[in-house]
């Protein structure tokens, strides 16, 4: 054969092996590579989650002859800011020195500074309302909380529930492409759904929320909290002495900040930092109280006129503002000025003594609020470290609600016992509590006086929805490059139901008609962002009207003018308020025209001269109410109300090693009644100790526990005194069932009665207690079983002061109540004043 034909066959040759090289596949997909990088923004899509796209790639029968694609993925509108939410609890309009308050606050200066100031801005009078209300942009009775969630009733406007209609601005945020976050606190849980039980869609994390860390409930130990991390619950002070809630808030916050920025640092982030300061207690670290000393010893009087004169030299009040009369029945403004009867002391009516106290309670206040402002600015820093800060919307709201007057007129070292109806005076309590108001000894509040002065020059305070000391709290709203008024103030009525139409409005995202599946109500908020241009500053509100209503309080806001009604509940007398069968027939209403060219105080009442006027604005509350399920108004929503609870109508409940902080709502009621409490344990060799279980803390509670191989039973009642149960011989090694029993005097609430603690049935110790605790133990401190976490209900243990034997069940047998019919009314408004103060 000639070599040029055995060439050709060679080439032939190779090119059939070639041909069945290329029929071999090598197992590695082939990808459509710019899939992977690929991006879609779903701003102006109304449905949640955003529907598919048509897939891109190639399918056929083999995945040799195929390409796969990935669907891009979902990133806001191109420009579109980080977004940060700033809430502070319980600040009146006058506390801050950003709107003329004497209590510095450098960091909300700076930013107001470079921002804007809204001095017309309104929450709802009460915790949970606001909140429900900013994170949804709906009015707080169309998502169940025209109270809070502890007295929840049947209603749709009271149930305490977010429905699943109305879908928050983190879903939303979080459906368009952000990272989203919520430090500190969350009084938007259900009780009943606030343990492991769940079920969770209430909770942050089943709220659009990717990241949680804070607490559940109305306020928090600064100094040993109960926390939750997601829905993880920690104690984050253990080991840690000198730990703080306040500046932990914060460092967990810039921690993940910085986790979004190494992981994504081109993704927007939405933070809600609400660190539940400065609700009380009132517990700055020391060097912050230091910073106060010597500064509130004008009193409350001076305080009001001289955060007045500093508002209008401001410009924080038009210049014809009037400062409102301080609620004395002897001076001549006060009849017709809507006070309902009350009267407060004056400063200069103190004795030297209860002035020293009194200006102490202020000092530790404005710390705690100085330090929040701090720990707010180190937050801040934190988006200029990241290089996040010229493109982030800042919110800066101060109050959820004014400022607190549920502190008693002498303040109170533990509100526990406040709300337990105990309320010594200042000469009786601070001797003791005085040099440690603030600190991990105390649970402290400032008298109702400084409250009323904090919400300077308004009338009324925190719970009374009718009146601007109750409602109008000062914002401030920052955005580097966007608002070309720095400095600027804007007077345009706005609520806190225009937060989430703002943040749509400048990230370009649709209202969502439908969300996770389920058809949305409308969002009744309406934008500020027009007043981000100076061109702007004076333009007119586009909101125009507002309802108001908390605890049988209505009021209305209609284009400058405003109807109110005199509170039906006094919120530092719980005790003797009484509930109003006809709250609307018998509401006594005022009328004032509130234009900054007229009465921007609600100083003056002109029902006289308008009033035809004033049942426009009733008939129109009466619309508004129907729309946002206002009614049935509730002047004292009860503790017997039915609702949702784990324990129901079980009279004998048994837990287990593992049940943790479990809340009071969720636990055995042992109050007013006969109860007993057995444990099932077994001794180790060498002898038993510790806690097999504990409710309550520091401030109030019980514990049936092991002291150096003895049995014991603790309670702690109130911090006014604490009974103990002990045994004389230390437990052998073995099973032993350990049993409290407590015979209940009846008679009333808070009675004594003859406890009883046996091991095996046999007594080893029985005598009386002449009191017990009325209505509450503390709310922030639950139920464990086989440690006490957070603070120990005696001094003789420090915590968690676990069990070292093993425990096989923990039983609860409770009674029936022992107050009759006749007592029920008082300790109705008892347990309501507790309920009350707990938000």
């Amino acid at each position: 054969m000639k070599r040029s034909a055995i060439l050709v066959l060679v080439v032939c040759a190779l090119c059939a092996v070639a041909a069945v090289a290329d029929t071999v596949w090598n197992g590695v997909i082939k990808t459509d590579m710019a899939s992977l990088v690929g991006t879609r923004s779903v701003n102006d899509s109304t449905v949640i989650p955003a529907p598919e796209p048509t897939y891109g790639g190639v399918i056929d029968k083999n995945a040799s002859q195929s390409t796969a694609w990935w669907a891009p993925s979902i990133v806001p509108k191109k420009g579109s800011p980080n977004i940060l939410i700033v809430l502070i609890d319980d600040e009146g309009f006058a506390a801050n020195s950003s709107f003329g308050g004497l209590i510095p606050t450098p960091v909300s200066d700076q930013l107001a500074k470079e921002g804007l100031r809204y001095t017309n801005f309104h929450t709802t009078s009460l915790c949970s309302p606001t909140r429900a209300a900013l994170i949804t942009g709906r009015n707080h009775g169309d998502v169940g909380f025209e109270q809070v969630a502890e007295v929840a009733t049947g209603f749709p406007g009271y149930n305490g529930t977010i429905g699943k209609d109305s879908a928050t601005v983190a879903r939303l945020l979080q459906a368009n492409g952000y990272a989203t976050a919520w430090f500190g606190k969350d009084h938007n849980v259900p009780l009943w759904q606030a343990t492991d039980a769940g079920p969770k869609d209430q909770w942050p994390v089943g709220m659009g929320f990717d990241y949680f860390y804070g607490f559940i409930g109305g306020d928090m130990d600064q100094w040993h909290p109960t926390i939750f991390e997601n829905t993880n619950q920690i104690f984050p002070d253990q080991g840690h002495p000198g730990y703080n809630l306040n500046v932990d808030i914060a460092d967990k916050a810039i921690a993940w900040l910085n986790r979004i920025n190494d992981l994504k640092p081109n993704q927007p982030v939405f933070m809600y930092y609400c660190p539940g300061a400065t609700h009380a207690p009132h517990q700055p670290t020391p060097e912050w109280i230091a910073k106060m000393k010597g500064k509130f010893n004008m009193g409350w009087d001076a305080y009001r006129e001289m955060a007045f004169k500093r508002m209008l030299a401001m410009g924080i009040l038009p210049k014809n503002a009037k400062l409102t009369p301080w609620p004395d029945n002897k001076a001549k403004d006060y009849a017709g000025a809507g006070y309902s009867g009350i009267t407060l002391p004056h400063w200069n009516s103190l004795t030297p003594y209860q002035k020293q106290a009194y200006e102490h309670e202020m000092e530790v206040y404005a710390a705690y609020l100085a330090q929040t402002d701090y720990e707010v600015g180190r937050v801040v820093q934190a988006f200029k470290d990241t290089g996040r800060y010229n493109n982030t919307l800042i919110m800066y709201i101060h109050g959820d609600n004014g400022a607190s007057a549920e502190g008693t007129l002498q303040g109170t070292f533990s509100e526990v016992t406040d709300f337990n109806g105990i309320v010594p005076t200042v000469e009786q309590f601070w001797p003791k509590f005085g040099p440690l108001w603030g600190s991990e000894y105390t649970d402290p509040h400032y008298a109702v006086q400084w409250a009323w002065a904090l919400d300077t020059p308004f009338k009324w305070t925190k719970q009374v929805a009718s009146y601007f000391g109750g409602t109008k709290n000062g914002m401030i709203v920052e955005w580097p490059g966007h608002i070309n008024d720095p400095g600027g103030i804007r007077m345009q009525f706005h609520h806190v139901i225009d937060v989430v139409p703002t943040i749509l409005e400048v990230t370009g995202i649709a209202q969502p008609d439908m969300v996770d599946g389920v058809k949305q109500k409308p969002i009744e908020g309406v934008s500020f962002a027009y007043t981000f241009d100076k061109a702007n500053a004076n333009a007119p509100s586009p909101h125009h009207t507002q309802y108001f209503e908390i605890f049988g309080s209505p009021g209305i806001y209609n284009d400058g003018w405003v109807a109110a009604t005199e509170p039906h509940a006094i919120p530092w007398t719980p005790l003797t308020n009484k509930p109003v069968a006809d709250i609307w027939g018998t509401a006594k209403w005022h009328l004032y025209h509130v234009t900054p060219d007229d009465d921007w105080t609600e100083y003056t009442d002109v029902q006289s001269k308008y009033p035809d006027k004033l049942k426009e604005l009733q008939a129109l509350f009466v619309t508004e109410g129907e729309a946002n399920n206002a009614f049935p108004l509730n002047n004292a929503p009860s503790f017997f109300d039915a609702r949702p609870s784990l324990i129901g109508a079980r009279t004998t409940v048994v837990y287990h090693p593992g049940i943790v902080a479990l809340n009071q709502a969720d636990t055995p009621n042992i109050l007013n009644r006969d109860y007993s409490i057995e444990g099932d344990v077994t001794i180790p060799a060498g002898g038993g100790n510790g806690v097999i279980v504990a409710d309550g803390g520091r401030f109030g509670g019980y514990s049936l526990w092991v002291q150096n191989g003895k049995p014991a039973f603790s309670y702690n009642f109130v911090e006014m005194a604490m009974y103990r149960w002990k045994g004389t011989n230390s437990l052998s090694p073995g099973r032993h069932k350990l049993v409290f029993s407590f015979a209940y005097d009846g008679g009333g609430f808070g009675k004594g009665g003859v406890g009883t603690l046996s091991v095996d049935g046999k007594t080893v110790d029985s005598h009386r207690s002449p009191h017990s605790v009325p209505f509450t133990m503390p709310w922030f401190e639950g139920l464990d079983i086989g440690a006490d976490y957070s603070t120990p209900v005696d001094a003789d243990y420090t915590v968690p002061n676990k069990f070292t034997g093993s425990i096989s069940q923990v039983v609860f047998h409770t009674g029936a109540m022992k107050i009759s019919a006749q007592q029920l009314p008082e300790f109705s408004k008892g347990i309501n004043a507790a309920a009350m103060g707990i938000q």
